[in-house]
């Protein structure tokens, strides 16, 4: 699991969507859902230092809807049918 304040402190940091998505494993169109407040806040990668705690208080303000942060990642080949299996 990625918690969303990961995909922002690596944007920050200066990593590009391809980058984060391959070794965070999380696809680029959900790195890009996760990033669009910030690029409206008027954020860019680099600026003054912000620390996980400052993000993850953006990331309630930003995503109220969200209880926990953290995102599941999908093992490539695999996909969740969303039945158990046995």
């Amino acid at each position: 699991m990625v918690d969303i304040t990961e995909i922002l402190i690596h944007w920050y940091a200066g990593r590009s969507i391809n980058e984060m998505s391959v070794s965070l494993g999380v696809d680029r169109k959900t790195i890009r859902k996760y990033l669009a407040p910030a690029l409206e806040a008027g954020l860019r990668p680099g600026g003054k230092p912000v620390t996980a705690a400052q993000w993850a208080a953006h990331v309630e303000v930003w995503f109220p809807q969200l209880s926990n942060t953290r995102l599941r990642q999908v093992t490539p080949g695999r996909r969740s049918t969303g039945t158990p299996s046995m």
